[in-house]
């Protein structure tokens, strides 16, 4: 078979698989039971809200069953129990001049939710906006305390403006979702490149590509409004770019990694070793070095979290994201739920983000378990490939950091936390796989398939030929017996 025709059957498969996976995570993140918050939703999109409405960004929310807007109507603060009753009393008045569709009262903070018919939205949003409220519209909020303030300082704010894009189309749960249903199509992608760079192999590629397509924690990670799933993203930009040996997009990629969410750092003493066995072989200098792994990350962390910090100012957003590093290090309290890094290798306590239909942060034990057997084979395996030794490095380095937290104090861990290691450890097996299993295996064995195949169809047209050629010879005799018995009839008559 030509190169040239293998490449673009390779590119089909490729093709097909990120359209199925993105018709397959589309379909479940849009069904009708997955219409509301699912999982730590409530926590990341209603602080996306948040954040975008400090920042002048109106959302909109259109309910195609009832033709109506939603909006959110705040209370003032501070307000008695009946003080706050006489203002929904005066907005429920209004929103019934305007024919509401939907009420609803929040219970744990002062608040309403009005679905209004799309003809008198905006005349609505008038009339009500002459009260001292205030008006964000979207999506209904969950029923939670203070989730009207709650921003979510405790990570930085990338993540929640990926979530945010989304939003900005149209504030409901399907587009909350698809930034990360699209993360875990590119990742997939990145693992397929940084897979071919080390080995210069389809089939380790192949391999990485797949468990990425089909892992399970990406997958419930990619269908919730996480930031765990773009945390790998930038995780597998960094991976791919370091084994492209770019010093400043492997910086970039690790300052917008831990712009995600802190963990999103733990990958970088790979980098920095690499930097600092550069600079003592004198192949990069110290100012390049200092460049690459000190400011061009710190430049990409402090750039993408610019937006939370014109919506609450720097001083704020700087004073609680380092007030963070305590809880970050604290016991949150028992949850049935809770597993520890260790646990994550062989899958024991899957986080519940959704029952019915159950949506869990499955790890993929054969991936993690593939990773821990590699420890035994990665000096040799580095002496054939010493990139290898990167989405190696990557992946124990964001395990180190896990177990150091918990040292530390961080005992509260959950499952979705190990989804930064999936492209890491995709890229590691795919390449270490290739070398146990030959590319010649499949080339030949598909080559055997083949042959087979074109045998089976011989015999099937060779046995159709001879029943043709049997009714024809059945056909030829029945033809001559007519013609004797009818030359027998002639000379009988004369």
């Amino acid at each position: 078979m030509k190169e040239e025709t293998k490449r673009i059957i390779y590119i089909a498969i490729i093709a097909l698989s990120l359209i199925s996976l993105f018709w397959y995570s589309y379909n479940e993140a849009s069904s009708n039971k997955l219409k509301d918050y699912i999982g730590d939703e409530v926590w990341y999109v209603s602080a996306s809200r948040n954040i975008l409405h400090l920042l002048g960004a109106e959302l909109h929310y259109f309910n195609e069953n009832t033709s109506s807007y939603g909006v959110n109507i705040l209370l003032p603060e501070g307000l008695s129990e009946d003080e706050a009753y006489k203002f929904r009393l005066k907005i429920w008045r209004i929103a019934s001049e305007y024919n509401y569709t939907l009420y609803v009262k929040y219970e744990n903070f002062p608040a309403v939710y009005y679905d209004i018919p799309e003809e008198n939205y905006n005349s609505f949003l008038q009339s009500v906006s002459k009260l001292n409220v205030t008006l964000i519209p979207g999506f209904k909020y969950p029923d939670k305390e203070n989730i009207q303030n709650y921003l979510n300082t405790e990570h930085p704010y990338l993540a929640k403006g990926i979530i945010s894009l989304g939003m900005l189309i149209e504030d409901e749960p399907i587009y909350w979702r698809l930034p990360g249903i699209i993360a875990h199509l590119i990742i997939a992608l990145l693992v397929f490149l940084a897979a071919y760079e080390i080995s210069k192999s389809y089939l380790a590629s192949f391999i990485a590509f797949f468990f990425v397509v089909l892992d399970p924690l990406l997958f419930a990670t990619g269908i919730a409004a996480m930031l765990d799933i773009h945390v790998a993203f930038f995780t597998a930009l960094f991976v791919y770019f370091m084994i492209r040996g770019s010093d400043s997009l492997t910086g970039i990629s690790i300052g917008l990694a831990a712009a995600t969410k802190l963990n999103g750092a733990f990958p970088y003493p790979v980098f920095f070793l690499k930097l600092l066995r550069d600079w003592r072989r004198k192949e990069k200098s110290l100012i390049d070095a200092l460049l690459n792994g000190v400011f061009i990350p710190g430049i990409a962390f402090i750039a993408a979290n610019i937006p939370v910090m014109v919506a609450i100012g720097a001083e704020r957003w700087i004073r609680e994201l380092l007030g963070s590093f305590k809880w970050h290090l604290s016991f949150k309290g028992e949850h049935p739920a809770n597993s520890p890094f260790w646990q994550w290798f062989i899958n024991l306590k899957p986080f519940p983000f959704h029952y019915n239909p159950d949506i869990f942060a499955y790890t993929d034990p054969i991936l993690m378990l593939a990773m821990v057997a590699m420890i035994f084979a990665i000096p040799y395996a580095a002496k054939k490939r010493g990139k290898l030794l990167i989405p190696f490095g990557a992946f124990w380095s964001i395990i180190a950091f896990y177990a150091l937290q918990w040292i530390l104090g961080g005992k509260t861990q959950f499952s979705f936390y190990a989804t930064p290691l999936v492209p890491a450890a995709a890229v590691s097996i795919g390449v270490f796989a290739k070398d146990v299993i030959k590319w010649e295996y499949f080339e030949e064995s598909l080559g055997m398939y083949w042959e087979w195949l074109k045998r089976a169809f011989n015999c099937v047209v060779m046995l159709i030929r001879r029943h043709e050629s049997k009714k024809r010879d059945e056909k030829s005799l029945i033809d001559e017996n007519v013609k004797k018995e009818k030359s027998n009839d002639d000379i009988g008559t004369g």
